[in-house]
């Protein structure tokens, strides 16, 4: 298991939830899903500027019965070892049974940190939250990533000291960390960089590199990984001036248009795919509840359009 430290120097760069692909029948298609991932490391993920959250919520794990995550795990885990990609698992469930398990076979097969979360369908409480992290790291010495999942399932806000407390469990090495509560969302960036990896999953993404927060989650290397390796460059560089405006530049228009199908339909995958069908990769079909009639032709020109003109400007850099 890495301590905090380790995992701090590790876990840096853009954090890629991996789009988990279905043929067209719906079945769950593997090897499209582990070649999704071989193709970003093509393109040039490596340790420092890359890390692979495999079956998470951009996953689509929610869809996912336990046999079908445990073999993207598997498949794209294979991946990550080949390439010394630094990796993190989703395993949220409502049965503790089941993150158990997908926790083992993830430690198994090399992955570092799992992407934990307390029950997210019930109301949470605090006590609940830590008594579920405890009980899972009796079975597991696969490193937790403390999760405030905040905008989905029962909406808790995990208050900061709940994340001081899983900080306390020793599989705990990493927070991922957003709250809509601006000034904890900006209280958490502060009080835990340096100290353990931290991944920023809110908005702030430039000025939490300014707080020192070296990793950030973006859906966008699925199908425009360059994008994404600029901008960290610069935030590693410390040009932060450039790096807002250059992260702009892209993300206003991308944010617009997934939007409007996060407007539609539920899921995270969904709109990953239209972006990899729209640029000439294959994103395939979504499973329900992602209504794939949600995602209109205009939507798919428009990631088109964005991804050439912005890769056109960026060739000239």
């Amino acid at each position: 298991m890495l301590s905090k430290l380790e995992a701090r120097d590790r876990f840096q760069g853009v954090v890629v939830p991996l789009a988990t692909l279905f043929n067209d029948d719906l079945s769950l298609d593997v090897q499209g899903t582990a070649d999704n991932a071989q193709w970003i490391v093509d393109r040039g993920a490596r340790q420092g500027n890359s890390v692979f959250l495999i079956a998470g919520s951009g996953g689509d794990f929610t869809v996912l019965n336990l046999e079908e995550r445990k073999q993207v795990i598997e498949a794209v885990a294979k991946v990550g070892r080949d390439n010394d990609v630094p990796m993190m698992a989703g395993v949220q469930s409502t049965d503790i049974r089941d993150t158990i398990t997908l926790c083992q076979v993830a430690e198994d097969q090399g992955v570092e940190i799992a992407q934990i979360s307390g029950a997210y369908y019930y109301t949470v409480q605090a006590e609940d939250t830590v008594a579920w992290h405890e009980e899972v790291a009796k079975h597991t010495n696969i490193g937790f990533s403390a999760y405030s999942h905040w905008y989905s399932g029962s909406k808790y806000d995990v208050p900061a000291e709940v994340i001081d407390r899983l900080l306390e469990i020793p599989n705990t090495n990493a927070v991922k960390w957003g709250s809509p509560n601006i000034d904890s969302y900006v209280q958490g960036l502060m009080k835990w960089s340096g100290k353990a990896a931290l991944v920023n999953n809110g908005s702030l993404v430039i000025y939490a590199a300014v707080l020192g927060c070296k990793a950030w989650i973006s859906h966008v290397p699925n199908f425009y990984p360059e994008f994404c390796w600029r901008a960290h460059d610069l935030m590693d560089q410390g040009r932060f001036g450039e790096a807002q405006e250059f992260f702009q530049g892209f993300m206003a228009e991308y944010g617009r248009v997934r939007g409007a199908i996060g407007g539609k339909t539920a899921g995270e995958g969904i709109f990953v795919k239209a972006a990899m069908d729209a640029t000439g990769r294959r994103g395939g079909p979504s499973r329900l509840p992602s209504r794939d009639a949600a995602v209109s032709q205009d939507a798919r020109d428009a990631f088109k359009r964005l991804v050439e003109a912005h890769a056109g400007a960026l060739s000239s850099v």
